[in-house]
């Protein structure tokens, strides 16, 4: 049932199958995540919850609801001191928590004894973080079955430092072995999920997007072009930090040829670790790349669509990725791209709808050199990228796998 994404259609008949189980099986789903204080955006005097994971969560809290499963977003949030309620849009409404306390009862753990906690399965999407530890006793006191979407965590190359090896072995470590399943969003994922050793089940279902995706599109077309035009305007859209590789972005313009340099913008949309941040910036000014680099800070709904809908490539030669949320909606914006093969995006390269690099500057150069200079495989590409995410990202397919997997991991524990 909840396995590898297939490209065939769900029949009406096993649409109805998943309903009537889950009628019998499970009723309630509950996604727990962290959201950072920066994620909180005050625009004309009214607070706003942005952040691509609850994006996501509300989407598929959604398509949950329209199938008859009442589902639920709770968050610890670093800005928030007591508990309130954030309602996202008229299908969410999303419970943030102070953060947990690392010893010692909290808000959380008190509200999953109480009777008033009646969830059949809890997703997690929060990795290193103290807080889940303090709940997970009270989970296993209720006898609740709960999940982990590990959104890339687990890489190799992000668990191979002293602090993360010694979680591995302790708190990280029981998170994880206690778990009734793990939530991998691409076949990559799941490779080296295996390689943990780990007992428990491992679904492989991607990240989705939906018609709010969509209609976000055409309402930006309404926007002014934020580019210059005479340039080729290259861009990336994320969390500014060291595995999303932004410092080899900018390094590839040393090893472009004069003439092509010329042409080219970067444009970079996010903000994310400071530290890292400063790095990007220290480069681009040792290397006189001032007019070549432009930041533009963090942007949101609407305004993010025009960025994107607007670049002539983009751009993601990321160290380490679960299923890009960018990646998605540039595809869906029609969006030639040059992605590194970290970007989990290998299983559909042969649809032909994006360069492949590695995550180094030079190799990074060597891509833009030969899409910017090829205009009949830019527009193959963007014609390419909308049918596949339509085909393999769409969310009234994708819920169906869902279903299965939180009907599969209820009826395992009963």
């Amino acid at each position: 049932m909840g396995g590898l994404i297939s490209n065939q259609k769900i029949d009406k008949k096993m649409r109805n199958y998943a309903r009537i189980v889950l009628a019998q099986d499970f009723q309630n789903v509950l996604d727990i995540d962290i959201c950072c204080g920066n994620f909180y955006i005050m625009r004309n005097n009214k607070k706003t919850l942005y952040s691509s994971w609850r994006h996501n969560g509300c989407v598929k809290n959604k398509y949950l609801n329209l199938n008859g499963i009442s589902s639920s977003i709770y968050s610890f949030n670093d800005a928030t001191t007591k508990v309130e309620d954030f309602k996202r849009d008229e299908f969410t409404t999303v419970k943030l928590f102070p953060r947990a306390k690392i010893i010692g009862s909290n808000d959380f753990e008190k509200l999953i004894l109480s009777d008033e906690f009646d969830f059949d399965v809890v997703n997690f999407h929060l990795m290193w973080m103290t807080d889940k530890n303090t709940i997970l006793k009270a989970l296993k006191k209720k006898k609740i079955p709960y999940i982990i979407t590990v959104h890339g965590a687990y890489a190799p190359n992000l668990i191979d430092n002293l602090k993360k090896k010694i979680s591995m072995l302790t708190l990280e470590g029981n998170f994880l072995k206690n778990a009734n399943a793990l939530h991998a969003l691409c076949n990559e994922e799941k490779v080296y999920l295996k390689d943990l050793k780990l007992e428990m089940p491992i679904y492989t279902i991607p990240n989705g997007i939906g018609d709010v995706e969509i209609e976000k599109i055409k309402n930006s077309n309404m926007l002014e072009n934020p580019f210059e035009k005479e340039f080729i305007n290259i861009l990336w859209v994320g969390r500014i930090r060291e595995d999303k590789n932004v410092i080899g972005i900018v390094e590839s313009l040393k090893f472009l040829n004069k003439d092509i340099k010329e042409k080219i913008r970067i444009h970079i949309v996010g903000n994310g670790i400071e530290s890292y941040i400063k790095k990007v910036n220290t480069v681009v000014k040792n290397n006189s790349l001032e007019k070549y680099v432009i930041f533009h800070g963090p942007k949101y709904k609407e305004e993010k669509y025009q960025y994107i809908l607007n670049c002539d490539i983009y751009m993601q030669p990321s160290f380490s990725e679960g299923v890009s949320f960018s990646i998605l909606d540039a595809m869906i914006c029609e969006r030639p791209m040059i992605l590194s093969r970290q970007t989990n995006m290998t299983y559909f390269y042969n649809k032909n709808f994006y360069l492949m690099t590695e995550p180094y500057p030079e190799d990074i150069a060597k891509a833009i050199t030969q899409l910017s200079s090829n205009e009949e495989l830019m527009a193959e590409f963007s014609k390419n990228s909308k049918k596949l995410v339509q085909e393999y990202f769409n969310w009234e397919k994708l819920i169906y796998e869902y279903i299965d997997m939180y009907n599969e991991v209820k009826v395992k524990n009963d």
